[in-house]
C-alpha cells in the first residue's frame, strides 16, 4: 500500500459520513476520496477530460498561487501571515534564492510585486461595506461532508455518491459567501463568466450540501473583485432561478460521472465515429450575399 493510500484510508475512516467540519486543512481536504465540483466539471467537456483531471497532478502555475493566496488574505489574514513567506529578489534562481527556499520550506513563497498585489485585493474586499459586512463573523473554508442521491427516472437507475465540498465563508447572518476573483465585475461582465465556468451550478451545489449536511438552506453570495486597478468590488446574491439552473446543470454532471466511474469508461465527446458539421455561420448563406447578378467577371489566375 502506497503511502498517499495508506493516508486516504485513513482519512476515510476518520471523517463523518455526513456532517460539517470546520479548521480542516486543505492538505486533509484534499485527500478525502470523494467527488467534488472540482472533479465533476471536467465532464461538461467530455469524460476523457474529467478522468485526465482525476489521474493526472494539475500543474501549479502563478496564477493558482496568488489565487490561493488572495482567498487566504481576504479570509483567513491571520493564517495568511504564517503561511506565505516574501522573496524579495529579482529571479527565482541563484544561492540567494535556493537559501531562501529552504528556509521557507514549510511556507508558500511570494514574489514581492505578486504579494503587493495580493495586498491590494485584500484592501479592497475588506475595504467594501457592502462586501465586509458578509465577511465579519463566520466560519472560513468549510468542509462538508455529504451523499449525493438520485432516484430512478424511468429507465435511467439512481445513484448515491459520497461528496465534499469546501465553501469559502459561512457568514454568522446565515449566508454562504464566494469570493471570486473576475476581470470584469460589472452585472454583464460577471454574469458572463458565471455561465462560462458554470458558477451556477457549483452555487446550487454547495447550497444543496450544507443543507443535506445541516438541515440549513442558506442564501448564497457572490463577491467579486476585480483583479485589475482600481479592483472594483460587486455583491451579488444569487437568486432561485439561477440557482435552480444551475442545479439542474451539475445534477445532470454528477450523474454522468458516477456512471463512467460504475462503468469504468471515459469516451471523448461522443463514442464511435459522426458525420462532421460544419458550423452554422459557416454555412448560412443570405440572398443579399449573392453577387452572382451584379455583373462581375473574375479572371482565372494565370500560372
Amino acid at each position: 500500500m502506497t503511502e498517499a493510500v495508506s493516508k486516504e484510508k485513513q482519512m476515510e475512516s476518520a471523517i463523518p459520513d455526513v456532517g460539517v467540519v470546520y479548521g480542516m486543512p486543505r492538505e486533509q481536504y484534499d485527500l478525502i476520496p470523494r467527488t467534488n465540483w472540482s472533479k465533476a466539471k471536467h465532464i461538461a467537456k467530455s469524460p476523457a477530460h474529467a478522468r485526465y483531471a482525476m489521474t493526472e497532478e494539475e500543474e501549479d502555475t502563478d496564477a493558482k498561487l496568488i489565487g490561493r493566496a488572495v482567498h487566504s488574505a481576504v479570509l483567513e489574514p491571520e493564517l495568511f501571515r504564517s503561511t506565505y513567506a516574501i522573496w524579495d529578489g529579482d529571479r527565482r534562481a541563484g544561492k540567494a534564492w535556493d537559501a531562501f527556499e529552504a528556509k521557507n520550506s514549510s511556507m508558500e513563497i511570494l514574489r514581492s510585486k505578486d504579494a503587493k498585489h495580493v495586498k491590494a485585493l485584500q484592501d479592497a474586499v475588506r475595504g467594501s461595506p457592502d462586501a465586509s459586512r458578509y465577511l465579519v463573523g463566520g466560519k472560513r473554508e468549510v468542509t462538508v461532508l455529504w451523499t449525493h442521491s438520485q432516484p430512478d427516472v424511468g429507465d435511467v437507475p439512481g445513484f448515491r455518491m459520497p461528496c465534499k465540498a469546501r465553501i469559502d465563508f459561512e457568514s454568522n447572518a446565515g449566508v454562504l459567501v464566494d469570493l471570486k476573483k473576475t476581470r470584469n465585475a460589472s452585472p454583464r461582465g460577471f454574469g458572463a463568466e458565471v455561465w462560462k465556468y458554470r458558477y451556477d451550478a457549483q452555487a446550487a451545489m454547495y447550497q444543496d450540501a450544507f443543507f443535506a449536511a445541516t438541515g440549513k438552506r442558506y442564501p448564497y453570495v457572490f463577491v467579486a473583485v476585480e483583479d485589475n486597478a482600481p479592483h472594483v468590488v460587486q455583491v451579488y446574491t444569487v437568486p432561485e432561478h439561477v440557482l435552480e439552473a444551475g442545479r439542474e446543470h451539475y445534477r445532470e454532471l454528477l450523474q454522468r460521472f458516477f456512471f463512467c466511474l460504475a462503468e469504468s469508461r471515459w469516451p471523448g465527446y461522443f463514442d464511435g465515429e459522426s458525420e462532421l458539421e460544419l458550423p452554422r455561420w459557416a454555412t448560412s448563406f443570405d440572398e443579399e450575399d449573392d453577387v452572382s447578378g451584379i455583373g462581375l467577371e473574375f479572371a482565372a489566375a494565370e500560372g
